[in-house]
Parts: structure tokens; C-alpha cells; sequence
């Protein structure tokens, strides 16, 4: 399947990764600057008024959340704004090019802005930094004097009651000096341990998204040649039109060299003794096999189930290879629909069937001789096959084509033309129209004794091969194989 969509995978790999590129190398350069910030998670207070903080233990990957979170705030984005003193970004636009992360497990915050302009993006790290060590320590002071207020207060009420002499007052006036303790001494628990360094590019890189590209495209090349696969209907191997007609394999045959091709040669008189007159040599052995299935089975037909499958040149070399082994063979073009026989052995302007039917020629007249044993020799090359002279091909083409073929197929006097025929010949080869154009080939069975249908691989397909097995049931006669 990869074999038959190659293509496909190339497309992909090629056209993917170009984009890729491309479009990356037309982004706007970006710069990439980062300073680091370490958070101290242990407690002044905790040391010196020895009560222990029930915060800090708490989940690790919660507690090194909140620093990150805490960082990404609009207050600090406010403060690195007026650190670094710029006027033309707002606080949506600074948030927008940092991002702060935890180094590992570690203490250590990782502030990293992506800017296009390298020295801001330098100047803003640091300036963003500094606003977080800024932002933190005004957090951490600012509960310290909201606690000592608070007792402050409690004092005073204690006091306006009379009860200086209580336990209630002695420890609410310790705390209260802890707490200015706390207060005098309070610093930030974050400092900038390494500034940003010089900006360095990191956007657009080409290369690597060229190198993604080309990955994806394979990916997507190969998927999109099973889907292709998936949804083409042709069938691509011998057994599975074997299985959708339900007929014996006569032969494969490979399709005529192109030189001869586009001569509208045939491989059997043009070079008898290559590999692919070899394959119409099986092909009549094989049908001389599948006749002895039936009684006296001389007139055999030739079809396909749509145009371009080559059953007139399988007919035509099939022809040549039976008269070459001693048959008396006539080989009649009966496609009144595209006749193809004429250009195959020179008999453009020959009279034929029709011919014969309106009466302006007789069968004798109108068949043609063909010489099938100069250029045949025997395999050693020693000499022409002396058994091939016993043989002899005439050849009955169309003539002028009638006005209505479909009616014309029917009539008795072609009918009396394939009985004379059939009585001067050992086997009558008749090429007629496909089967799924046009009713031909099934009114002609009628005069036929089995029929041979003609497949080419990668071009007939599974509805068509269905199609074809139904009207060849229909038929009168038997198939006798199918040809490749």
C-alpha cells in the first residue's frame, strides 16, 4: 500500500516542512531574557518567638505553587513597570511576555520575559524581578503591622476595663513587643540572586520547525495514504477478483511494451519469443484446459467490464497463439461500439461484418489471412515451428459501423455469419463491447459456447467486478476464466 502511495508520503514530507520553514522565517524575531529569585520559606517569626507556623508545612508542590502564582500578579507586573521606567507597555502587556517558574524542586523562581526588543527584554526581567522581591516584602510587613495593631487594640480595651493585673493582658502585651521586634527587623523573604543576562533569540527557528514539519509530514503522509487506501475502491490483487467473480485465473499478463503500444502492434507478432508472448502462450494452455469442461466449446467471447482493460489486444495475441499451435482460428471484431481489430493487422479500409450482412461480400471475401509463422521461430532459433503452418488466423473486422449496433448483434444473419464461421474453424474468437456500457456482449452469448472476461488491475473496481458477476449469470453460456 506505502508502494502504491508513495506519492502521497513525498507530498506530505516535502510540502509540510517547506511551510514550515517558510512561515517561520517570516515571524517577528523574538528575545528571551531571565533572572532568577530566590524565596526563603523560613519564618523570622517563628524563631523568635518559638511558635512554630503551621504555613509552612504544608504540600510541597502547593508551597512551590504559591510563589509562582503570587508572582504573576498585576501589582508585581505594576512594580517592574516602574522599575524599568517604560511608558509604552501595559500592565496586560508585561504579563502577557513573562512567565515564572520553579526551578525543580529548589527555592529558586525563574523569571523569563520574551520580547523583540533584546535590551528590553533584559531591562523588563530584571525590572520584573525586583518588583516581586518588592511585592513580597510589602506582603510580609504589612501582615506583621496589622497584627500589632490588632493587639494594640485589645490592650487599650483591656485597659479601659481595669484589668492590667490579668494573664490575658501580660501575654497580649508580650506579643505585642514581639511583634514590634518582628517589625523592626522585617526584610523581604525573596532577593534577586542572579540578574538577567544579554537577551538571546528564540523565535523564529526555522530549522527546527522545518525538522518538526518534515516528522509530521511523514506522519501525516502515511495516515493519509491509509485513508486513501481506505476509500479507493479498485481492486489491486488477482484474488480478490477471483473472489468477487467467482472464476478460475486463466492468466496474468503484462501490459505491451510501450514502443509497441503506441505502435498498435502485438507482442505475438512483433517479438513471438519474449516474455510477454510467453504469458498468451500460458493463456491458451490454460484455455484449452478450461474447455474440456464443457462439450465442443469453439466460439469463445472476449469482454471486460468497462473500456481501457485490453480484451481486444488480449484477443488478438489470444488468436494468434491458438492458430500458432495448428488451429484453424477466426478472430471477429463484433465491438460495433469503438472497433479496435482493423489497426492491429493493417485492415483499415478492409470489408467486414457488416459487409457481409448487407451482402457486399461473403464470409471467404471479407476474412482476411493473416501470416502468423514469419517471424515465429522455435526456441532454440534454429527455424520456423513447423506446427504453426498447420494453423492458419483470418480475421473478420467490423466494417462501416451499423446505426443502432445493439440491434444489429441480434439479428439472424450475423448469427448465420458466426455459424459459417464456426464450421470452416477449430475456435471463433469474438471481441465485443463491455459489458457495464451497453447490452452488446450479452445478446451476442447467445452465438458464443463460453466467455472470457478480461480484468486490469488498479483500474476495474468492486461494485464494477459485482455488477459483472450478475450479468454473467444471466448469461446462456458458461465462463470459462478470467484473464489479468
Amino acid at each position: 500500500m506505502l508502494r502504491r502511495r508513495l506519492w502521497v508520503v513525498l507530498l506530505c514530507a516535502v510540502l509540510v516542512p517547506v511551510t514550515a520553514y517558510f512561515l517561520s522565517a517570516r515571524q517577528e524575531k523574538l528575545y528571551e531574557s531571565s533572572a532568577e529569585v530566590y524565596v526563603n520559606k523560613s519564618d523570622i517569626g517563628s524563631a523568635i518567638t518559638g511558635i512554630e507556623n503551621q504555613a509552612l508545612f504544608v504540600d510541597e508542590d502547593r508551597a512551590a505553587e504559591t510563589p509562582e502564582n503570587l508572582a504573576s500578579v498585576p501589582a508585581v507586573a505594576e512594580r517592574a513597570l516602574a522599575n524599568a521606567k517604560l511608558t509604552d507597555m501595559t500592565v496586560e502587556d508585561v504579563l502577557a511576555e513573562t512567565s515564572v517558574v520553579s526551578k525543580g524542586l529548589s527555592d529558586i523562581l525563574e523569571v523569563t520575559v520574551t520580547d523583540p526588543n533584546p535590551a528590553r527584554a533584559r531591562k523588563l526581567a530584571d525590572a520584573y524581578a525586583l518588583g516581586f522581591t518588592q511585592y513580597r516584602g510589602e506582603l510580609d510587613g504589612a501582615s506583621i503591622t496589622t497584627a500589632r495593631k490588632e493587639v494594640e487594640r485589645k490592650l487599650a480595651e483591656l485597659e479601659g476595663q481595669g484589668k492590667q493585673d490579668t494573664t490575658l493582658f501580660d501575654n497580649l502585651t508580650q506579643t505585642q513587643q514581639q511583634l514590634a521586634t518582628l517589625e523592626t527587623l522585617k526584610t523581604s523573604r525573596t532577593s534577586v540572586v542572579r540578574p538577567a543576562e544579554e537577551a538571546i533569540q528564540v523565535a523564529p527557528t526555522p530549522m527546527r520547525n522545518a525538522i518538526l514539519g518534515l516528522a509530521l509530514g511523514l506522519v501525516l503522509g502515511v495516515g493519509l495514504a491509509f485513508a486513501l487506501d481506505a476509500l479507493d475502491t479498485r481492486v489491486r490483487s488477482t484474488s480478490e477478483i477471483a473472489d468477487q467473480l467467482g472464476l478460475t485465473l486463466l492468466a496474468r499478463l503484462p501490459a505491451p511494451p510501450k514502443d509497441i503500444a503506441k505502435a498498435d502492434s502485438l507482442v505475438m507478432l512483433a517479438r513471438p519469443q519474449g516474455t510477454h508472448a510467453e504469458a498468451f502462450r500460458m493463456l491458451r494452455t490454460n484455455l484449452e484446459f478450461a474447455r474440456l469442461e464443457g462439450p465442443d466449446i469453439r466460439t469463445i467471447l472476449v469482454t471486460s467490464a468497462v473500456e481501457e482493460e485490453g480484451k481486444s489486444t488480449t484477443a488478438a495475441n489470444l488468436a494468434i497463439a491458438l492458430a500458432r499451435s495448428g488451429s484453424r482460428v477466426a478472430l471477429v471484431d463484433l465491438d460495433l461500439r469503438r472497433p479496435f481489430l482493423h489497426r492491429f493487422f493493417s485492415l483499415v479500409h478492409a470489408e467486414g461484418v457488416t459487409d457481409v450482412a448487407l451482402g457486399r461480400a461473403t464470409v471467404a471475401e471479407a476474412a482476411k489471412r493473416i501470416d502468423i509463422s514469419a517471424s515465429l521461430l522455435l526456441a532454440n532459433g534454429q527455424g520456423p515451428d513447423e506446427t504453426a503452418s498447420r494453423g492458419r488466423l483470418d480475421v473478420l473486422v467490423s466494417g462501416p459501423l451499423p446505426p443502432d449496433p445493439g440491434e444489429f448483434v441480434g439479428t439472424p444473419r450475423l448469427g448465420a455469419i458466426l455459424a459459417e464461421l464456426r464450421q470452416t474453424h477449430d475456435l471463433v474468437i469474438l471481441d465485443t463491447p463491455p459489458l457495464l456500457r451497453v447490452g452488446d456482449a450479452l445478446t451476442t452469448s447467445t452465438h458464443a459456447d463460453g466467455v472470457v472476461v478480461v480484468a486490469r488491475l488498479g483500474e476495474v473496481r468492486r461494485t464494477t467486478l459485482r455488477e459483472v458477476r450478475r450479468l454473467l449469470e444471466t448469461m446462456p453460456v458458461p465462463t470459462l476464466g478470467f484473464v489479468v
